[in-house]
């Protein structure tokens, strides 16, 4: 059971995929039938002090945007919800220099999401730390044997960032 924390306004609990994220946020509750017509995932890499930081996440604007617009197969058209994200810099260079299993090795941005209508927008942060991307590790995976600048790490870690954007859009 995952646990996806919406500051304190609310707590939802989500089933599936074992991760745990935190959020502060202004929430807002979505339809099912909710529709996406743009997500924009911006990081400024220049601002990112760590060279192999920048360099391991030199892709994750795209990369995060692939991720979530797979998820939202069937809710992409021509007019609905904008999904706006920042990703934070300064933790993309503090947390590479830290464990991978902590809660101090994390991926850190705020959202917004634009839905039509006077009352729908939501605006919170969300961290996905590599503690809890490890759930999107293969079976038998060791996690001694990660480093942060692997390809199975930075995987889960978008993993676990793009599912809880989307749930997030559709949280009851």
């Amino acid at each position: 059971m995952k646990n996806l924390v919406l500051g304190t306004t609310a707590a939802l609990a989500l089933m599936a995929t074992g991760a745990f994220a935190q959020t502060s946020s202004t929430t807002a509750t979505f339809a099912d039938d909710t529709m996406v017509k743009l997500i924009e995932v911006s990081t400024d890499l220049d601002a990112v002090q760590n060279a192999e930081a920048a360099r391991v996440w030199a892709n994750i604007d795209q990369d995060l945007t692939a991720a979530i617009t797979n998820r939202l197969e069937g809710h992409l058209g021509s007019e609905g919800a904008d999904i706006v994200i920042d990703i934070d810099e300064v933790s993309l260079a503090t947390s590479f220099e830290q464990a991978i299993g902590s809660e101090d090795a994390y991926l850190k941005g705020d959202i917004l999401l634009r839905v039509p209508g006077p009352e729908n927008n939501q605006n919170y942060t969300l961290t996905v730390s590599s503690l809890q991307a490890q759930s999107y590790y293969p079976d038998g995976t060791q996690i001694q044997d990660i480093t942060q600048g692997s390809a199975l790490y930075y995987t889960a870690m978008i993993d676990a960032f793009a599912d809880n954007v989307v749930r997030n859009l559709f949280a009851e």
